[in-house]
């Protein structure tokens, strides 16, 4: 017979915490989804918050996470690198297997690096020379075949690659924001447990459920079962956490172990996802240079600043049972 999940947790505070933030993230995967029927943000838009995505999940995979991994792994370096290194590789071929991450904008334009040099504007920057009318049709050939190759091409079923993908990655998502706030509020860190992964998870998964949504459109597919998938994923998140913290009895003694083997993997997926898929739209647009490495920088310094408040909480609370017990 399973414990009750809240014999896992250090504290019923870490519970409450664990419960609101899945509350949260399923409210916002949802309404990421339900939102792509009405409007689909435009390209400029779109591409500062993949900037500023891109930035949180790098910064909280390598200023949060992993160090976390590390004291949790017995500080050891190797151990923690190496799961580090597995989730990335996991991540990678997640990707590549589903192309999970396509990005579409406001007149359905998918907005993905693809394995060539173009922007996704219109502009191609091929040097066609002077050649118009044969080229003009092999410049429309080209960008069609970037549709098929980035989007799934108008298949009634393509979503299902990027649906089964992400609901992998989401699942693991739940599993490290489980991790995080039981890891952190072993150390007294109050409501400010797992801060940093619920930031990185809260301002992905609207994206991710609006991709599927996106496909889901583009292949036709019905108002109830849009609504059927998206109420799906939105439960994923949650349904991770619950099955992460629901075998963490299973691991007896290595509990700590094992939670540091979940945030390693978890910031190894979180950079394969910034390196690999988010980062490369502020180099790949030359356009916009500015206003996309701005919105990076903020993303950064938005994990930089949770981390350092969690550093100060981790301080205030060592400094409280020593003056607790002072005369």
């Amino acid at each position: 017979m399973w414990p009750p999940l809240a014999s896992v947790m250090p504290s019923a505070t870490a519970m409450a915490t664990l419960v609101f933030s899945l509350l949260v993230i399923a409210v916002a995967a949802f309404a990421g989804g339900a939102s792509v029927v009405v409007f689909r943000l435009g390209h400029r838009p779109m591409q500062v918050v993949v900037s500023l995505t891109g930035g949180v999940l790098l910064g909280v995979g390598m200023l949060h996470l992993l160090p976390h991994a590390w004291m949790q792994l017995g500080r050891d370096i190797d151990a923690t690198m190496g799961w580090a290194l597995g989730g990335f590789f996991l991540m990678f071929l997640l990707e590549r297997a589903f192309h999970g991450h396509a990005h579409h904008t406001t007149d359905g334009e998918c907005v993905h690096v693809c394995d060539h040099d173009h922007t996704h504007d219109g502009d191609h920057g091929h040097d066609h020379g002077d050649q118009h009318g044969a080229d003009d049709a092999s410049d429309h050939a080209h960008e069609h075949d970037d549709h098929e190759h980035c989007c799934g091409g108008g298949s009634r079923w393509a979503w299902c690659g990027a649906f089964a993908g992400l609901a992998l990655h989401s699942l693991a998502d739940g599993a490290a924001l489980a991790a995080s706030i039981r890891a952190d509020s072993a150390h007294g860190m109050g409501w400010w447990a797992g801060s940093a992964t619920f930031l990185a998870i809260l301002l992905h998964k609207p994206l991710d459920a609006g991709i599927i949504a996106a496909l889901m459109l583009d292949s036709d597919t019905s108002p109830r079962l849009r609504t059927i998938v998206n109420i799906a994923y939105a439960l994923v998140v949650p349904i991770g956490a619950v099955a992460f913290l629901a075998s963490l009895p299973l691991a007896g003694g290595r509990q700590d172990a094992v939670i540091g083997i979940a945030m390693a993997i978890a910031a190894g997926a979180f950079i394969c996802i910034a390196a690999a898929d988010l980062l490369p739209e502020v180099e790949f647009h030359s356009h916009d240079r500015v206003l996309l490495t701005t919105a990076l920088s903020l993303g950064l310094a938005l994990a930089w600043g949770i981390t350092a408040m969690e550093r100060a909480s981790h301080a205030h609370a060592a400094q409280q049972p020593a003056s607790m017990s002072a005369p």
